[in-house]
This record gives structure tokens, C-alpha cells and sequence, in this order.
């Protein structure tokens, strides 16, 4: 047995540290992955088997979205609005102007935020939030879906700061030397139970 998971007795067992997650989706990266292999994630599934049965303190999914409204795009951000998550979105700039958008800072700035601690308390202000004292003991994991390699120095300091952090993805490439520190690696593609039929 673990040794962070106290015997109640009677087959009853608790940890000794209460888990709280932060589900964080690279909607672009996700998008670009599965049309790389064919296939359609069911968000539902999919987000059930991330979270192995925790509940996240915070579940967010970060996308692009175009200049004008498509009603294709907004059913499916309704459709991630109803597998839990809340939609954070950048939109493009028109066709004919020229400016770099990304999702990448708010990513990394919600990772951090969370490993501060600031999602703990929604009553709170940031700054009261991360200066409230913790009544208990609290290991946070942050999962972070499809990473693009511009997030690295927020994942590192999240890790430094204690909070465990998981990235999952399709393929291997998290195995390389600029994910060092990374507590746990997911490859999606060998699972069978988050597409749709």
C-alpha cells in the first residue's frame, strides 16, 4: 500500500493529502493532433478519463477562434462547455492583417495561478488568496493536454513549487529533454476509450 493512503479499516482507505486537480486543454494543440491522426475526441470521455475520478478544482480549454462568428465553432464550444470545462478563447485577426495570436500566456498564467493556489477560494481576491493560511495539507496535480513547448518554464516552476505536474499527449515526444522534471507522461494514442464512434 502507499504510503500516502491511511487504513480506515473495515477495506476503507483515505489519503493522507487531499488531491486537488487543474485540468489545462491546449484546444489549438488537441485540434492539430487529432486531425494529424483522423480521428474526433468525445470531450466527455475524454475529460472523465484524464481525471481518473477527481473532480478539477479547475478545468479550462484554450482555443483560437475566427474574426467572425461560425456556428460550427460555437456548438462546438458549447459542446466543451458541457464536458465541464470553461472555454478560453483568443480570436483571430482578420484575413488580410498580419499579428500573431496565441493561447499560450493565459495557459501559463492559469497553471501558475493554480499552483499559487489563487483557484482555492473563488470568494477571494488573487492577492487574498494566495496569503490565506491552508488548513490542510493539499498536493496539487496540474494536467496539462497538448503543450506547446512555449509553456515549458511555467511547468517547470509549477513543478518547483510542488505541484505534480502530468502532460499528456499524442506520440512520444514528451520524452525528450525539454520536458525534464515532468512528473508523469500520458500518450493518448494508445487509448481506445476517448473517440467518438
Amino acid at each position: 500500500m502507499s504510503s500516502d493512503i491511511k487504513n480506515l479499516g473495515a477495506g476503507k482507505f483515505k489519503r493522507k493529502v487531499r488531491r486537488k486537480l487543474g485540468l489545462f486543454i491546449d484546444g489549438v494543440g488537441l485540434d492539430r493532433a487529432t486531425r494529424r491522426i483522423s480521428r474526433k475526441v468525445d470531450l466527455q470521455k475524454f475529460v472523465a478519463g484524464l481525471t481518473e475520478g477527481l473532480v478539477p478544482s479547475i478545468a479550462r480549454y484554450y482555443t483560437l477562434i475566427p474574426c467572425e462568428d461560425d456556428a460550427r465553432q460555437l456548438a462546438f464550444l458549447d459542446a466543451v462547455s458541457r464536458a465541464g470545462m470553461d472555454v478560453v478563447h483568443k480570436r483571430l485577426p482578420p484575413k488580410h492583417i498580419k499579428r500573431p495570436v496565441a493561447v499560450d500566456v493565459s495557459m501559463a498564467t492559469d497553471i501558475l495561478t493554480f499552483s499559487f493556489g489563487a483557484y482555492d477560494n473563488p470568494e477571494l481576491s488573487l492577492e487574498e488568496s494566495v496569503k490565506a493560511p491552508q488548513e490542510e495539507a493539499v498536493q496539487r496535480i496540474a494536467l496539462i493536454v497538448c503543450p506547446s513547448r512555449e509553456l515549458i518554464p511555467a511547468i517547470e516552476t509549477a513543478t518547483r513549487l510542488g505541484v505534480k505536474t502530468s502532460l499528456a499527449d499524442f506520440g512520444l515526444y514528451g520524452s525528450s529533454d525539454d520536458w525534464r522534471g515532468i512528473d508523469r507522461w500520458i500518450d493518448l494514442s494508445t487509448s481506445e476509450t476517448i473517440w467518438r464512434d
